[in-house]
């Protein structure tokens, strides 16, 4: 009786240690959400600095992901890419299969705005593709993800899908926001205020397009909310947008009202690229508009200026970036160079192994060399096994596997030939994302760079007609 009682008192400490474990590191993570990002600078990076210190002696690994990722989303916002990618890089190094998914998700979606800025696009687009599929089911994941890709086909010029994508975005985000704990565990203030974003990206797509009574409707919108949610960054998008639009219509004392709203929280709050030169250049055009030479010309010097800054800081990266790459690349290549000298010896060994038990056959079993015969045929292998040998093939990158895979599933090559003349080695890659493998998988099995396998899925998207907003696994594994 009182050996059952202790193991009832130990079971019960032990599950009540384990609780408090989970509780202390929500607790930190909470502390991290509540930073007001809208207006960090340094010292709430300190003050994250801190947290970090403190989840890393408790073995917090997701608080001291997440709060790395938070610094590097204020030096982006704050303009400082290179320590914005350094602490980005830090927080691919944490990544493990327990990772959050959530901070996963918030790193890709880092990572997509970087390269973006940069101009890496594929590079951008790619990150997006590594987002799991199954992250869709979460409107609040989702909107996100769709706004992302407004702004990637924005950038590209593809006005019409930007559109589309942005109003997408701003339907998942009112389900999100019609229940936010239910999307969410940790709902904070400035992940509620990002959702009113994609209202006015659809103002500035119908701006865009010409279509200035829709522009308004949203505009409005756009601007009721920033009001309510009392937010910087929705503040300065709204009043960005509303400045285009009564520029449009020729109300140029709103226009400009408008901009010194954004111009004061950009030069206050938001000191990246894009928040700059957005309000910088709107000015300009404001400014030729009406004819004002001072302030044509203070906006000119002012860009040229920025535009200098963010080659140079760009180019650098770029640099950073390539080296990394070839780096990677290289160390790729050296690991695949190990693994064809272990096939090669472990292929020698298996012959001279075969050679010996020939011999000691022949010399010692010459009589019952028929009935050796029949027991060493290759026997005839089951779906299981078919699959497993061209799996194996896969990774070997093997010139059999394409006849292999075509054994395991005989009618995929008809298939992608009724949709698009394919070649050879493009319906080989089409196997390799049939059998569901990843971007990194790819490159390692087939000796390229993660940016070839990225390059090469974007164009099969084009060949295949497959849309932007389907997972390109999923439409593999619908085919």
């Amino acid at each position: 009786m009182v050996k059952k009682l202790l193991l009832l008192v130990f079971a019960f400490c032990l599950s009540g240690f384990s609780f408090s474990q989970v509780l202390g590191e929500k607790h930190y993570k909470d502390m991290i959400y509540g930073i007001d990002f809208s207006t960090a600078g340094d010292g709430e990076i300190k003050k994250i600095k801190n947290i970090i210190e403190q989840c890393g002696g408790a073995d917090y690994k997701d608080c001291v992901a997440l709060g790395n990722l938070k610094i590097a989303n204020i030096y982006n916002k704050n303009n400082d890419i290179e320590k914005s990618f350094n602490y980005g890089d830090k927080v691919e190094k944490l990544i493990t299969p327990d990772t959050d998914p959530e901070i996963v998700f918030y790193l890709r979606a880092l990572q997509f705005g970087l390269f973006m800025k940069i101009g890496k696009r594929m590079d951008a687009l790619g990150k997006l593709d590594e987002i799991p599929p199954r992250v869709r089911e979460n409107p609040y994941f989702d909107y996100l993800l769709n706004w992302y890709y407004g702004e990637f086909y924005n950038d590209t010029g593809e006005k019409e899908k930007a559109l589309y994508a942005y109003k997408k975005a701003y339907k998942r985000a009112k389900i999100f926001r019609s229940n936010t704990s239910k999307y969410l565990s940790n709902p904070s203030k400035d992940k509620i205020s990002n959702s009113y974003k994609p209202t006015s990206s659809i103002a500035w797509m119908y701006l865009d397009l010409g279509k200035t009574d829709s522009a308004k409707v949203y505009i409005e919108e756009a601007i009721s909310d920033a009001k309510k949610i009392n937010n910087m960054e929705s503040t300065y998008y709204s009043s960005l947008y509303a400045a285009r639009y009564y520029k449009a219509i020729k109300d140029y004392k709103k226009a400009q009202q408008y901009l010194w709203t954004s111009k004061y929280i950009a030069g206050k709050f938001y000191k990246s690229e894009g928040y700059v030169k957005a309000v910088n250049t709107a000015l300009l055009i404001l400014y030729r508009d009406m004819k004002v030479t001072d302030s044509v010309n203070y906006y000119s010097m002012r860009l040229l200026a920025e535009e200098n800054i963010n080659d140079k800081q760009n180019k650098n990266l770029n640099d950073i970036i390539d080296k990394k790459k070839n780096i990677d690349e290289t160390e790729h290549q050296e690991q695949a160079d190990r693994l064809k000298y272990i096939l090669i010896a472990s292929f020698l060994i298996c012959i001279l192994l075969v050679y010996f038990i020939f011999f000691f056959y022949k010399k010692y079993k010459s009589k019952s060399l028929d009935k050796i015969d029949k027991q060493v045929e290759q026997p005839v292998l089951h779906d299981n096994g078919l699959f497993n040998e061209v799996i194996l093939l896969a990774k070997q990158n093997s010139p059999e596997f394409l006849t292999r895979f075509n054994d395991y599933n005989p009618h995929f090559t008809e298939k992608l030939l009724k949709i698009s003349n394919l070649k050879s080695s493009e319906i080989r890659f089409c196997a390799y994302l049939y059998l569901n493998f990843s971007t990194k998988d790819i490159a390692e099995y087939t000796h390229t760079s993660v940016r070839t396998v990225q390059t090469k899925k974007y164009n099969l998207r084009k060949k295949l007609s497959i849309p932007s907003d389907v997972d390109i696994y999923l439409w593999f594994s619908d085919l």
